[in-house]
């Protein structure tokens, strides 16, 4: 019995034990996931259409006002001569509103403004989707190696438990480790069958996200890489300066100057030009007419909408500045996770899994000589386990973070840029 499950045991350790050397064919293999999501992810795709809106806002926005034209018949269908239409007046004529003020400029350039931050905002929207793609293959992989470790597990127990049966038949071992067994056995199968489910439940958030069967996509199981380079902190803040999010917040700062300016602009009445021709039945004549018009502002200034966008600008101000100062926030935050989890993952490697394994396979080794007893091999290769359980958890703690700091940093934009155009 010691050296079946000492044999099985190595062997599942050896298996999860982290890799080294496969630093680009995992960039290689991510990189692959999200050109597919970006070219299949129907929520990029939707992002993508909000460019499209801003670009037709901003057509709309250089526009001018149409011509209108009018036709005007006077002195018909009246009394004694004026019963017909021989007395009649018909005037043809155009009518051109004139923005004045500088409102289509401002107005463009407020669309402009709002075309900017829109496709910042889609490339934020994109990189985050993009980051929990990343999570979701980190939770896929990890959850993938986890139910291996399971089935190695109910393995290992079932040869346990087959061994301890027999021992306890021959009188070589006694009922309750044949019981302390039987509970191994059954918690491996409870998590296993708890594996599996996650395994499944990521799966099926991976295929939704790239909106494909994994199989189809020629997606590969395989350990993930451990050991990456974090960037410097310092190169952290200094990336969130430039980010999606932080540009985001300036350019609604200066559209609501722009804000501003139009809503002074639209408070200067628009002249209305009008040209046409008068048409006079009764001695068959012809006059040009010509008119102007223009509201005289006594009530409406449009102080309303001028107060309401000095408000706005005075909030758009303070919230580039939380902005900011969320990102920042955000960053540290992130950098102690994935700092935390570097270190944690780096330990369980060199330090608390070998170590894990040597307990073991002294306690085995004791075992089989008699100067430990089963329930002391058992404790250790419930501890071996646990700590194989734990390393997991620690290596999916960390993708999690190197996601975020990737979308912090923009790390994706170039491949967005690439791969899709904004333009």
């Amino acid at each position: 019995m010691k050296n079946i499950i000492f044999t099985l045991l190595l062997s599942t350790s050896l298996l999860l034990l982290p890799v080294e050397g496969f630093a680009q064919d995992d960039a290689d293999e991510l990189r692959h996931v999200f050109v597919t999501a970006l070219e299949r992810n129907p929520d990029i795709q939707a992002a993508l259409a909000s460019v499209n809106i801003a670009k037709g806002n901003l057509l709309q926005a250089r526009l001018r006002p149409n011509p209108e034209a009018t036709v005007e018949m006077e002195n018909f269908g009246g009394n004694d001569q004026f019963s017909g239409t021989g007395m009649a007046e018909v005037t043809y004529g155009i009518e051109q509103e004139l923005e004045i003020g500088g409102k289509r400029r401002y107005r463009r350039e407020v669309a402009n403004y709002e075309l900017q931050f829109t496709q910042e905002q889609t490339i934020a929207d994109i990189l985050g989707i993009l980051a929990n793609i990343h999570q979701a293959y980190a939770e896929l992989n990890i959850a993938h190696q986890r139910l291996n470790l399971a089935e190695k597990r109910l393995e290992l127990a079932n040869k346990t438990h087959l061994a301890v049966k027999g021992r306890v038949k021959a009188a070589a071992a006694s009922d309750i480790q044949h019981t302390k067994v039987d509970i191994e056995q059954q918690a491996a199968e409870i998590e296993k069958t708890a594996a599996l489910e996650i395994f499944d439940s990521s799966k099926a958030r991976f295929e939704r996200l790239l909106s494909g069967n994994v199989d189809e996509l020629g997606f590969e199981y395989k350990p993930l890489l451990t050991v990456i380079d974090l960037p410097e902190k310092e190169d952290l803040l200094v990336a969130i300066q430039e980010s999606p999010l932080a540009l985001i917040a300036g350019l609604k700062r200066l559209q609501s100057k722009s804000r501003i300016d139009l809503a002074r602009a639209n408070a200067i009445p628009n002249p209305r030009l009008g040209l046409g021709v008068r048409r006079f039945n009764e001695t068959n004549s012809n006059a040009l007419i010509a008119s102007i018009s223009i509201p005289l502002p006594f009530f409406n200034r449009n102080q309303g909408n001028i107060a309401s966008e000095r408000a706005k600008s005075f909030k758009a101000e303070y919230e580039a500045e939380a902005a900011i100062l969320s990102l920042k926030e955000s960053a540290e935050l992130i950098y102690a996770q994935i700092l935390a989890a570097s270190n944690a993952v780096k330990r369980y490697q060199d330090e608390i899994i070998p170590s894990a394994l040597r307990a073991y396979n002294q306690a085995s080794e004791g075992y089989g000589l008699g100067r430990f007893s089963f329930l002391e091999l058992l404790d250790a290769q419930r501890t071996l386990y646990e700590m194989q359980e734990a390393h997991l958890n620690s290596l999916l703690q960390f993708h999690k973070a190197k996601a975020q700091v990737d979308f912090l940093m923009s790390a994706h934009a170039e491949l967005i840029q690439q791969t899709i155009s904004l333009k």
